[in-house]
């Protein structure tokens, strides 16, 4: 059977070839698979975890789990990449990444995760803002509003709401960075929603304020998630168990 064939300088696959590469992908699966049981044998996690996180979570709660697991599993080459959450749920669900630290989106029924205590959003803009109330619908806000894109999920809860009550805003403002959005909302430059533990701080010393938004706040839910059909190896395991260690209250596991 003839499974590439020259085409000008490229070696390209022929139709046999491709019928045969899904078969080759779970093969390559199922080695993984006797690898990490394998590892399992071992008494110290090794190899490569890479691991997929959420910015806020990243940049606010992943601290001590990631000082817990250098001192638990320091022969494991750890890869961590900032993603955005809907970008983390793809990647998993192709089996890219070994683990995800992210917000629930949706449409996970192909991952294994462990889902923490709910965090609430809160929507915040500077001291010097004032007669803005988003509560009152049909109105036009002439002012920015400052998000890390049209994917990312705090915006699109926001965007839901003042849709629903036919409110509009001047302007989107896209930025990279959470600090950079803080550093932005201080200096007037437009209003943002944001997890609750991000501005816990300015909230406290009065660099920003809470604008009054929802009756009840909006929550979104943390999770660490893999694969549904990813063997779970030791370094996996740990990382997991860190989460579990640090997160302030108990988990489930959802499959």
């Amino acid at each position: 059977m003839q499974l590439f064939e020259k085409i000008g300088r490229k070696m390209v696959l022929t139709q046999a070839g491709e019928k045969i590469l899904p078969y080759v992908y779970e093969l390559a699966r199922v080695m993984e698979n006797i690898e990490g049981t394998a590892q399992q044998e071992s008494s110290e996690p090794t190899g490569e975890l890479k691991v997929l996180i959420a910015e806020t979570q990243l940049a606010y709660k992943m601290a001590n789990v990631l000082k817990e697991f250098r001192i638990r599993a320091p022969k494991v080459r750890l890869s961590l990449q900032s993603q955005n959450c809907y970008k983390i749920r793809d990647e998993l669900i192709a089996d890219k990444a070994d683990l995800g630290v992210f917000y629930r989106v949706g449409n996970d029924d192909a991952l294994k995760v462990h889902e923490f205590e709910q965090e609430p959003l809160v929507l915040v803009a500077s001291p010097l803002l004032t007669g803005l109330d988003l509560q009152k619908g049909e109105q036009h806000i002439d002012l920015g509003f400052i998000s890390n894109g049209p994917k990312c999920l705090f915006r699109q809860t926001f965007e839901s709401i003042i849709q629903e009550r036919n409110i509009s805003i001047d302007n989107m403002i896209e930025l990279s960075s959470i600090n950079t959005i803080k550093n932005c909302v201080e200096s007037n430059i437009g209003i943002s929603y944001l997890p609750r533990f991000t501005v816990e701080k300015e909230l406290q010393e009065g660099s920003q304020q809470e604008l009054e938004f929802t009756n009840a706040p909006q929550m979104i839910k943390p999770q660490c998630g893999c694969n549904a059909g990813k063997c779970v190896t030791p370094a996996m395991e740990v990382f997991i168990d860190c989460m579990c260690n640090t997160h302030e209250t108990g988990f489930f596991l959802k499959s």
